[in-house]
């Protein structure tokens, strides 16, 4: 079953606290921060656990670093370190209600992607979340290809909506592109131009420095529009491919940051400086936990070529005889696995095996 959770997009760790955690890190507390010791609670020693609201506290009143975590200490941090949940109790694989977990590198990179679990609880996609990216070292790959010359901060390819013609890059067999990703300040997205009066059959092999969301979506600007699929990919595993058959009209294939559940809006600023909105001397740097750069290369196949090996034969054959009959409705379409459903009827019968025959 899919999961949905609705996030403000201020919610982000480095959103709303942002010039409150900076102004406060740029003083910062003597070497107590961290040490054992609830924040939220009254203990004989100075400091407390979590480094971003030691710092703030002790900023407020030093004595909560060299003397002792008082009543007055703790006050002090249940007004000004809401939002600050690193580490907490639970552990950050496991499902508890409380937001946060305990250990602190993996509670920042989840709360750093996830604004829901530093404000709300830690719930089954923050477990998730930490299943699959705490402990997967970040990569760097060699993106090769046509840049898409395109600053993260104007959003040239990033679809309906913004204000310009250009929005979507157009397909062409062969196609090789690199570029980059970001998901605030603005968001901005890739999304390649799959229109045609013919279904055809297309290949994506997508490679970046971030987790990658995928999805295919129908329909024209102005509506209405259906993800016909979606699929979120690991973090840092190499190439990653999907194959498909794109419908007629008007339809979008959208690269973004994020995994199946949800898109990711923090923690991957967009690096480079809009010359007409400069940052101001005091603005904190640009902040990304993953690096930004994405590359990918395109193929058209043969629309019989079920297993995608260049050639139309015995093996695509054994697949569609394999799929014959109705497909189920009910479940979601993988564009990572075989789909033989050639004139798109929702069937594979001998309407697909005539154009597998015509092929061959």
């Amino acid at each position: 079953m899919k999961l949905h959770r609705c996030t403000p997009w201020f919610f982000g760790k480095h959103g709303v606290f942002a010039a409150l955690a900076v102004g406060a890190i740029v003083n910062a507390a003597p070497a107590q921060c961290p040490v054992p010791g609830d924040c939220r609670e009254v203990h004989a020693t100075p400091g407390c656990e979590q480094p971003e609201c030691c710092t703030l506290v002790c900023d407020f009143d030093p004595l909560c670093c060299s003397a002792e975590w008082s009543e007055i200490c703790v006050k002090a941090a249940l007004e000004l370190c809401e939002g600050i949940s690193c580490p907490s109790a639970g552990a950050c694989d496991v499902i508890h209600p409380n937001a946060g977990c305990a250990d602190f590198d993996c509670c920042e990179l989840i709360t750093t992607l996830d604004g829901w679990c530093t404000y709300a609880a830690w719930d089954e996609l923050c477990a998730l979340e930490a299943e699959v990216l705490c402990g997967v070292a970040p990569c760097v790959i060699n993106a090769v290809g046509v840049d898409e010359s395109e600053p993260c901060y104007k959003r040239l390819n990033d679809g309906w909506g913004v204000g310009l013609v250009a929005a979507r890059i157009p397909f062409s067999c062969q196609l090789a592109m690199k570029g980059k990703v970001v998901d605030g300040g603005p968001r901005d997205l890739e999304w390649f131009q799959l229109d045609g009066s013919m279904r055809r059959r297309v290949r994506f092999t997508f490679e970046a420095e971030f987790p990658i969301e995928l999805q295919y979506m129908l329909g024209p600007e102005d509506g209405p529009n259906e993800v016909k699929w979606l699929v979120g990919e690991p973090l840092c595993e190499g190439p990653r491919s999907v194959q498909f058959v794109t419908e007629l009209g008007t339809s979008t294939l959208i690269l973004g940051t994020g995994n199946r559940e949800r898109a990711y809006r923090e923690g991957l600023d967009c690096d480079e400086i809009n010359p007409d909105f400069p940052p101001e001397p005091d603005d904190p740097p640009p902040y990304a936990v993953y690096g930004l750069r994405w590359k990918m290369t395109a193929e058209c196949l043969a629309l019989a070529d079920i297993d995608g090996d260049g050639a139309v034969g015995a093996a695509d054959l054994s697949l569609l005889l394999a799929a014959w009959g109705e497909l189920d409705p009910s479940e979601e379409f993988d564009p990572r696995q075989p789909d033989a459903d050639l004139d798109g009827d929702g069937a594979v019968g001998a309407s697909d095996l005539s154009l597998l025959l015509a092929s061959w």
